[in-house]
This record gives structure tokens, C-alpha cells and sequence, in this order.
């Protein structure tokens, strides 16, 4: 009778049968985002997003769980009535006495006749044709071993031979993190990351899952290729691991400077990475995985050779597209606009101006809502009352009720040097475990025009010497350095153009913010004139009594 096939609906969540209901649901969230089909390209995506989706309907309610455990158990027990039970102690027959084997072979015989066939227990080739067949094999496995040393010598490994691989372990869904783990603390209480969910490398796109290192090694996914691993906790420079693969070997060995490495986060937003550079470094090294920059590093695992591929591109936050909405703590948070000022010419304020709607069944008090910047060198900075003061809306303090919306002004003191891209966090209360960030590009004010002022002190004609002599001074009031070139100074009359024939101190001058300078000038005395015009950076004296 034909058997009938029943899915291991467990095993296609990669979960076993005692599993809890929030196991189910987990698991079940794990394997759909790897093999939901807009984000896995692989052939065979599409049909085990299906199972999957058709394993979580089943194992989820608990009345169709129960049946279908039934329905293994009934499964179970059918195969083991079909086996016939060991014969017991009064059924065993005697135990038969096997001769000793013959000192030489048995000569092959021919049977007589149909009868004499009839008897034998079992009927033995020719000695040719087991020959025959040992041949055979001989030369199949030789051709195998052939194409497996073809192929080990033609794939990329960036001139090093790949060589035994050992892995620490392997999962078939995507681990859980524990929970209580916090990369970054604020106020002693953990901040939510924002998770990375694909990789894609100039056009080879990656599901990512997230793993915690064992031992200084890397949970690797079972016969999964084509899933990158992050290091959880790298957010500075973003470190992702790929299994060890000829293609995905080939893929990093590959880039060249002009590519791109694009990281989707799961709130929507997609960083981008450029100039990769591709190495090898000592397998024992751990530099690359420093969190001293913006960049993103990925590397390839599960090898035990002296060194290993990686490639590192820098951050591009010109090419990085942000989510502008976020969830938290049932918050919609939206960024509506950043701004930078200065009208405090010792202090550069940035400004976030931002919305809120209260999705939550309860009223929210948003003057306990908590809002830091962070820097790119890891500085933060707490809100600033001038600087919010300064911003279109100004605090947010009042309650709000279940579906209003409101806006707000977040501003911060920050030095004009300050590293971007910025972060900017936000929890709906200083006590809450759970964040939404953003990052922020901040650019510093550019500093105001150099305003010049000039006055003169004193202007006296020197017959000795045949000169006019011109004293002054030239204040700068604006906030950038003013040069003053010969270009910028002008002795004119009627008679024509003077020439200058000493400058104390030599020109050009150099003049900082807020800065002055005294000066002597002097030009060849005109002849047979009354006065003369003096143009300097754009002031103009006419000086008379020249005869």
C-alpha cells in the first residue's frame, strides 16, 4: 500500500516538537524575512517562504498542532505495524552451526538443470563482470577527485589555497538574541540597536541575521550560503561576516573602488559604503573590528588558514538614505526638519525640529520624553533650553491624548567641529528600554564675511624724502581672516597714479576675526597738485593741502 508523505512542519522552523507558542511565533519570524522572496533571490525561496507561512498556520493554533501531532503520532504507528515484531523465545527456530570457511575458493559451477537453479539461496555474477563493475567505479571516483582539484585550483581565494575548515556551530534559523543584552547605555538603561537585515555588495544582495560571538568565533548558518552574519553590537564600523563559498569569495575579490556596499536597516534605512578596499590580514587579527570609525567591514568566516579576505569601505552619508519616521513605546516619530545656527557667535546650535503622534491607548506626558545627540566620535550632547527655545516650535511639554499629533524643538550646544553623521535618540522616557534613532548629517555654519573698518591717524607730506607719508589702523569685525594686498590700497590725483614706495609692515596683511592692524604707508609725492584720493578696501579719504 503507498505511504503517504506528511511535512516535518517542525523541522522547516528549525524547532523542535516541545517548542512554546512564542518559540513558534519567533522561529517563524526569523525564517520569513530570510526567505521572503523580495529578499532572497535563491531559486527555491518562493516555495519554502510558502512552507514556512504553511508550517506557522499549522503549529500556531493549537486545536490544528494538536491534530497534526495526532497525526505524526498515527504516522508513527503505522510504520511500526508494518515491521513485523522480533519472533519470540518459542518461535526462535535452533540455531544453525555455519562450517568453516574453505581453505580455497569455490569453483563456479554451471547447473545442471531448473531444478538444481531453484536451490541456491542467491545467484552470483561472473568474475568478469564484477571485475567489470570495480573498473567502473575505480574510474568514477578518479573523475570526481579530478573535478573537485579542478575546481579547489580554480576558484578566487586572493592567492592563498583555502584549507581546512572547522566550524564552531551551526543553526538552521536565525538565533535569538538574548534578551538584556545592550551595546549602548544611557542614563543606565539599555538602548535598543537598530538591526541590519540586508547586505548588498555591488549588486549581490545578502539577508543579514544577527549572531554573538562564541569564543572569539561566529555561529555560521547551515548550508546557507547566501546569508551574511553581523556582529551584533558593531554600529560604528558595521562588521559582517560571509560564510566561506567560491562565490562569495569571488564576490569580494572583485570590488573595485567604484562600488558600492549598501546595508539596510530594519527601520528603513540604507547606509552606504564606498572605496572598498580589499585585503588580506592574519586570521588572529582583530583590528579591522574597531569601532573607531564610520565604515563597514565585511570578512570572509569558517576557515582556520594564516589569513583571511576582508574588505573595508568608508561611510558615505551624502548617499545614505533615512528613514524619517520611526515607532517607539506606540510614538510615531518624525523628523521634520535640522537646522544649524549660530546667533551666539561662542556657540553653534543644532536644532531638531520634530513631530510626534500618540498611537498608544493612554495618555502620554511629553515633557518626560528623552532626547540625546550623539556624535560620530561617540560624544552626546543633552538638550540645550536656549538652543530649543531657538527652534520653530520650541519644548514639547503638554500631554498628549491617544491620536494627537504635536511638534517640537530638540536643540543642542555642539562645538563647530563636531564628527558627523550625528545620531539622534529618542525614548518616551528616561526609564524605557526602547529607542528609535536617527542619523543626521550635520554640517558646520560657515563662518561670516571679514568686515573691514579703516581709519587714519595721521597724514604728512615729507619734502626731504619726496613722500607722503599715510598712518592708520584696519580693524576686521567680521568672523573670517581679511588679507590686505597691495591690490586693496589706491593713491590717486590729477596728475595720475602714486606709486607706494614702503609699506610698514610689509604687505600683505593678515587679519583675524575681531582682529585690528596699525600701518604705515607711503607713496611718491605728486607734483604741482593740491590733494589726492587714498582708496583702501573700499573706504576713501581725499587728503589735501598738498602744496
Amino acid at each position: 500500500m503507498a505511504s503517504r508523505t506528511i511535512k516535518d512542519y517542525y523541522a522547516i522552523l528549525g524547532i523542535t516538537p516541545s517548542a512554546t507558542p512564542e518559540e513558534v511565533r519567533i522561529a517563524f519570524r526569523n525564517m520569513a524575512r530570510i526567505y521572503h522572496p523580495d529578499r532572497n533571490a535563491a531559486p527555491d525561496a518562493e516555495e519554502r517562504f510558502k512552507d514556512i507561512n504553511d508550517a506557522y498556520e499549522r503549529l500556531a493554533d493549537p486545536q490544528k498542532r494538536q491534530a497534526y501531532d495526532e497525526l505524526l503520532n498515527i504516522s508513527a504507528g503505522t510504520e511500526a505495524a508494518a515491521t513485523p515484531p522480533p519472533p519470540s523465545a518459542a518461535q526462535t527456530p535452533p540455531p544453525t552451526v555455519t562450517p568453516p570457511p574453505m581453505a580455497t575458493p569455490p569453483q563456479e559451477y554451471a547447473p545442471a538443470d531448473a531444478a538444481s537453479v531453484a536451490g541456491h539461496s542467491s545467484i552470483y555474477p561472473p568474475t568478469w563482470a564484477i571485475l567489470l563493475i570495480m573498473l567502473g567505479a575505480v574510474i568514477i571516483v578518479g573523475v570526481g577527485v579530478a573535478a573537485l582539484l579542478n575546481a579547489r585550483a580554480q576558484r578566487p581565494t586572493g592567492g592563498a589555497e583555502q584549507a581546512k575548515v572547522v566550524k564552531l556551530s551551526t543553526f538552521s534559523s536565525p538565533p535569538t538574541i538574548p534578551a538584556g543584552i545592550a551595546v549602548v547605555q544611557e542614563s543606565g538603561a539599555p538602548v535598543v540597536t537598530v538591526l541590519p537585515n540586508q547586505l548588498n555588495v555591488a549588486g549581490t544582495v545578502y539577508p543579514v541575521v544577527p549572531v554573538m560571538p562564541d569564543q572569539g568565533r561566529w555561529p555560521l548558518p547551515h548550508e546557507q550560503q547566501s546569508v551574511a552574519v553581523w556582529l551584533y553590537g558593531t554600529v560604528i564600523n558595521y562588521v559582517v561576516g560571509l560564510p566561506y563559498a567560491p562565490t562569495n569569495e569571488s564576490v569580494l575579490a572583485g570590488l573595485t573602488s567604484a562600488d558600492r556596499l549598501m546595508l539596510t536597516l530594519d527601520n528603513g534605512s540604507v547606509l552606504a559604503f564606498g572605496a572598498p578596499q580589499v585585503q588580506r590580514i592574519d586570521a588572529a587579527d582583530l583590528s579591522p573590528m574597531a569601532q573607531n570609525r564610520p565604515a563597514l567591514t565585511v570578512m570572509m568566516l569558517d576557515s582556520e588558514q594564516a589569513t583571511r579576505l576582508i574588505a573595508q569601505a568608508r561611510y558615505l552619508p551624502e548617499e545614505s538614505t533615512f528613514a524619517q519616521d520611526q515607532r517607539v513605546d506606540g510614538l510615531k516619530v518624525e523628523i521634520l526638519e535640522t537646522r544649524v545656527t549660530n546667533e551666539d557667535a561662542a556657540m553653534i546650535y543644532f536644532i531638531v525640529e520634530y513631530q510626534v503622534t500618540n498611537e498608544s491607548n493612554q495618555d502620554v506626558n511629553a515633557s518626560f520624553f528623552d532626547m540625546v545627540l550623539e556624535d560620530n566620535a561617540g560624544q552626546r550632547y543633552t538638550l540645550d533650553s536656549t538652543a530649543t527655545n531657538l527652534g520653530q516650535y520650541g519644548p514639547l511639554t503638554r500631554i498628549l491624548a491617544h491620536g494627537e499629533k504635536a511638534a517640537g524643538s530638540a536643540g543642542y550646544a555642539v562645538p563647530r567641529d563636531m564628527p558627523s553623521p550625528v545620531t539622534w535618540i529618542f525614548r518616551s522616557d528616561t526609564l524605557s528600554a526602547n529607542s528609535t534613532q536617527f542619523a543626521l548629517t550635520y554640517e558646520a555654519p560657515q563662518p561670516g564675511p571679514a568686515i573691514p573698518d579703516v581709519q587714519l591717524s595721521d597724514v604728512f607730506d615729507d619734502p626731504t624724502r619726496n613722500v607722503i607719508v599715510i598712518n592708520g589702523t584696519i580693524y576686521n569685525d567680521g568672523e573670517s581672516p581679511l588679507v590686505v594686498t597691495l591690490d586693496n590700497i589706491k593713491f590717486t590725483y590729477s596728475g595720475g597714479i602714486g606709486t607706494l614706495q614702503a609699506s610698514t609692515p610689509l604687505l600683505p596683511w593678515n587679519i583675524g576675526p575681531d582682529g585690528f592692524q596699525d600701518f604705515e604707508v607711503q607713496f611718491s609725492r605728486p607734483v604741482g597738485v593740491d590733494s589726492a584720493i587714498l582708496e583702501m578696501l573700499g573706504f576713501t579719504y581725499r587728503i589735501e593741502g598738498l602744496q
